[in-house]
């Protein structure tokens, strides 16, 4: 079934097998042909009203169709009352136009504006504030819009009301209570989730008529009556979903037939649908989010939820005046904590957040400013909120209810849960500053200090949130999942203002870069910003960052590796906020070193980055740890990974430019003794090694993974991995020979992490490549006076030569990969080492050699990805040196025409990168990235 539109929904029931009865497949080809002729203008009354009764007539039949008055518990084909077989589908697809219907109601009336309840998944919700802008409608008085706005939409030509009470969308709006009463606890999902959005839509055209009922109700005493019907049949509603949830907050488990729920096919675990409880969260949140519009002339409803239904989370006072002693509403508090914080279904837990979230929004929107701040801030004037009994210290409050899920769920291992949880932080953060703002006298930010003193308004706004907020917001903008990760980044955005140019990211040549925009500091900003409020709040930032380094799921031990990263490369080389950090250097690199062990490679690779980012920022600090930092990062660089090796290269790097000439040293001594150790590769040919690869019995009868799979998330423990010798026999403890994680040290990843290869010896060759090219990048050019340590020619030119050498050598299949990496390695060290330089002393090392390779019809074997780089190198080369002159070099190896045919295929190559839009910086589109927006 696809209910992503009314049309193709219709369309679905057709195609369903076996066929839906006669009466339904007739249903759906008339409501589609009234579907696309139905009248635009809501003026026509008597013409709409004939095709909106056979349309409203039509969806109550569909809905009929499908429903049953005895529900079964374990099928949703249930037998009605003649014996009929009933199916779901008819009864979806009627919900399902009654929500379209609906909608296109409520446009009629005076718009409002809803945020919409978030139940979509992991998907990137719309990005914007949770409240509406605070100049918007004041230059226009409020009645006199409202006195357009109806006249406009609700008076037809001849004075008259457009609607009456015997309108289909009445006919509808009081058929719907018993509709959803009936079906809040079907068993098929699909019904129960299009239910929710029944009751939100019902909700918010219900309440949108008490905008329009006084200037209507004038005009017609029996449309007044009507819409105060309609106003108890939303209270139905509401009613028919507390008593459900109610209902299945209270059951923990499958304890016996007695608890039994006739919404479960049995599925209680944490993946799949547990009962109805998921869509009675969404459902309340739907109509939580759709009771809008103004009061009723009795006084009650409208405008706000939390306003009408004030006793859900408070206790007498003006709060509920119509509290009744013997109505037991303490459930709902606590229920809807343990939905949000330990329910073992992590569909609950995601609605539980949209839930909150929606009445977060509610409490904005309450015209009763006592109200707001007490759920919002959590008591008012010293009074005791939401206590059954006013002694008891353990009183829940709203607040402290949002509080508990935010702890929770920003750090809930599904990421649809995570997601749900940054949602709810955006809005709630949002709310309380857009609060505080209009509090403020000033109206402005605040101040401005440029030293960063005082704190920032999301700091004023959450006050004893912030030690626990700030830790999550900020490792979740690393988090694996994308949608996370840029929904969180946008709500950074969002809550400490745009970045400015002033801290700009490192200039290693890190593969892991961290985005520009993250712990800023704006110069003028209140607190110094996102940076300041991270500096003050570096303590509760460090022990989490450290915690997560250690915690069971792979994604979260890397993103908190790049947080620790961060932490060094924006605050630790801060001139005012480095000493902030300090006092933690030790505790954070503990944490990355035992992330060294890590069975995912990812975590490994992001470990070695970050302490030789924090070289860098603490030389002194890190020290004493030096030594044991040294042997991981060499171990590191015979990684079976080749970002991990290419990364270790840029963590001994760092080093280099914290701890100078010595530390050169003993880099040039891993160098020197590992360049040959593709020497020791084993020889094999191409067939042998084509025979391993494809062995059926090697690849039979082993366990499977997925990164859904629950399999791997139950167990722990390491693997100790046997390193190949890479190098003629080496002293005892070296790098080299050590295991690359210690036996027990293991975590938990998305692989058989008991299942390994030893390292290769051409490996360690491949990592001597990318060191290479961070010596010559960094402290090759001769002509910048470096504070470090300058490379000369009588140290580089014998490792290229003897690197040329070894690249030469093809008695084994995987030095085509090596050669790869020179080729993509080759141009930054040409370029770093100058046009005159390279091309005196160092390009006739490897000219042959890359002419030889770029011929891939001369039976050389060399595979296309080594092709396609020796022939990026080609060009880059030549580009540099020039054409001509990059030619000449080729006349000794006969290897002039082909390099012409490679460079007419690039620059056809480049023709069609500019024609696709995707050369020269242009925009492009990345599915692990957002949408780029192009000009108009």
């Amino acid at each position: 079934m696809d209910f992503s539109t009314v049309d193709l929904a219709l369309s679905s029931l057709t195609r369903r097998h076996p066929p839906l009865s006669t009466e339904v497949l007739n249903l759906s080809s008339r409501l589609k042909s009234l579907l696309h002729s139905s009248l635009p203008s809501p003026f026509l009354k008597s013409e709409r009203d004939d095709d909106d009764g056979e349309y409203v007539r039509g969806a109550l039949r569909l809905i009929e169709l499908g429903s049953s008055s005895s529900l079964s518990s374990n099928n949703a084909m249930t037998i009605n009352d003649g014996g009929v077989p009933v199916r779901w589908e008819s009864l979806a697809v009627g919900l399902l136009l009654v929500v379209d219907y609906l909608a296109k109601r409520t446009n009629e009336l005076r718009p409002h504006r809803v945020i919409g309840v978030y139940a979509d998944g992991p998907r990137i919700p719309e990005i914007s504030p949770p409240f509406p802008p605070a100049e918007e409608e004041e230059e226009e008085d409020e009645e006199k819009m409202k006195t357009k706005t109806t006249t406009k939409t609700m008076i037809g030509h001849d004075g008259a009301p457009i609607i009456d009470a015997k309108s289909p969308v009445f006919v509808l709006m009081m058929s719907l209570p018993s509709i959803v009463d009936a079906n809040v606890e079907h068993p098929e999902p699909r019904v129960r989730s299009l239910v929710a959005r029944t009751v939100g839509a019902h909700a918010l055209y219900a309440t949108s008529l008490l905008d329009v009922v006084d200037d209507v109700g004038r005009r017609s005493s029996s449309l007044a009556s009507a819409i105060r019907d309609v106003q108890d049949g939303r209270r139905r509603i509401h009613s028919a979903i507390l008593r459900s949830l109610k209902r299945h907050m209270r059951m923990k488990g499958p304890i016996g037939d007695d608890n039994a729920s006739k919404a479960s096919d049995g599925a209680l675990d944490d993946t799949t649908g547990w009962r109805a409880l998921e869509t009675n969260l969404n459902a309340l949140a739907s109509y939580v989010d759709g009771c809008v519009g103004g009061k009723s002339p009795d006084g009650a409803g409208g405008g706000s939820y939390v306003a009408e239904e004030g006793s859900l989370f408070l206790l007498g006072g003006t709060f509920a005046p119509d509290y009744d002693e013997d109505d037991d509403r303490a459930w709902f508090l606590q229920g809807l904590r343990d939905c949000c914080v330990s329910h073992v279904n992590r569909h609950v837990r995601a609605a539980g957040a949209a839930l909150l979230g929606a009445i977060v929004e509610s409490c904005v929107r309450s015209p009763d400013a006592v109200i707001r701040d007490t759920l919002l801030l959590g008591g008012c004037d010293g009074r005791v909120v939401w206590n059954v009994c006013a002694s008891n210290v353990d009183a829940i409050t709203f607040r402290s209810v949002i509080g508990d899920a935010l702890r929770a769920n920003l750090a809930d291992n599904w990421s649809q849960v995570r997601m749900a949880g940054s949602v709810l932080c955006r809005g709630y953060a949002m709310a309380l500053m857009e609060m505080a703002k209009k509090e403020d006298d000033g109206g402005g930010d605040g101040g401005g200090e440029e030293d960063g003193g005082g704190i920032t308004a999301f700091e004023d706004a959450l006050g004893d949130l912030v030690p626990m907020l700030l830790p999550r917001m900020c490792l979740n903008r690393f988090y694996l999942a994308q949608g996370v990760k840029l929904y969180s980044q946008e709500t950074w955005r969002l809550v400490f203002g745009p970045p400015t140019s002033s801290l700009s990211s490192s200039s290693s040549s890190s593969s892991s870069s961290h985005p520009e925009h993250e712990l800023h500091s704006s110069e003028g900003s209140r607190g110094g910003g996102g940076l300041g409020a991270v500096s003050r709040n570096a303590a509760p930032i460090c022990r989490y960052y450290s915690k997560m380094c250690d915690a069971d799921n792979h994604a979260v031990r890397e993103a908190a590796c790049q947080g620790v990263a961060e932490l060094a490369q924006k605050v630790g080389t801060h001139p005012i906020y480095a000493e902030c950090l300090s006092p933690y250097v030790t505790m954070l690199l503990q944490a990355l070193l035992m992330c060294f062990h890590d069975e995912s490679w990812p975590v490994r690779d992001e470990a070695c980055l970050a302490c030789g980012t924090f070289c860098i920022a603490y030389p002194d600090e890190c020290r004493p740890e030096l030594p044991i930092l040294f042997e991981r990062w060499t171990e590191q660089l015979t990684d079976q990974i080749w970002s991990v090796r290419e990364d270790a290269a840029v963590a001994l790097g760092d080093a280099i430019v914290a701890y100078g000439p010595d530390m050169l040293e003993k880099v040039l001594t891993v160098i020197r003794r590992s360049i040959p150790a593709a020497k020791n590769q084993p020889a094999m040919s191409r067939e042998e090694y084509k025979r391993l690869q494809n062995d059926a019995a090697a690849h039979t009868g082993t366990q499977l993974y997925s990164c859904g799979s629950l399999a791997p998330k139950l167990k722990k423990g390491g693997a100790v991995v046997t390193a190949a010798a890479v190098a003629p026999p080496n002293p005892p403890g070296d790098a080299a020979t050590s295991s690359s994680r210690k036996s027990g040290a293991g975590r938990i990843g998305c692989m058989s992490c008991f299942i390994d290869r030893p390292r290769s010896p051409w490996e360690a060759t491949d990592g001597c490549v990318y060191l290479l090219r961070e010596l010559c990048v960094r402290f090759a050019n001769m002509d910048v006076l470096s504070d470090v340590v300058v490379l000369g020619d009588d140290v580089l030119l014998p490792l290229m030569t003897e690197l040329a050498d070894v690249c030469r050598l093809s008695h084994y299949p995987q030095s085509d990969d090596l050669r790869t990496t020179l080729w993509k390695q080759l141009p930054p060290i040409a370029e770093a080492l100058g046009k005159s330089r390279f091309k005196g002393l160092y390009l006739d090392l490897f000219v042959d050699l890359l002419a030889k390779n770029l011929d891939g019809s001369s039976g050389s074997g060399a595979s296309q990805l080594s092709i396609h780089a020796a022939g990026q190198c080609a060009e880059e080369l030549a580009t540099l040196i020039g054409i001509g002159v990059f030619r000449g070099r080729l006349v000794e190896t006969g290897g002039q025409g082909v390099f012409d045919r490679v460079m007419e295929e690039r620059k056809r190559l480049h023709q069609m990168e500019v024609a696709s839009g995707r050369c020269g910086g242009a925009m492009s589109f990345s599915p692990f990235g957002p949408p780029v927006s192009r000009p108009v």
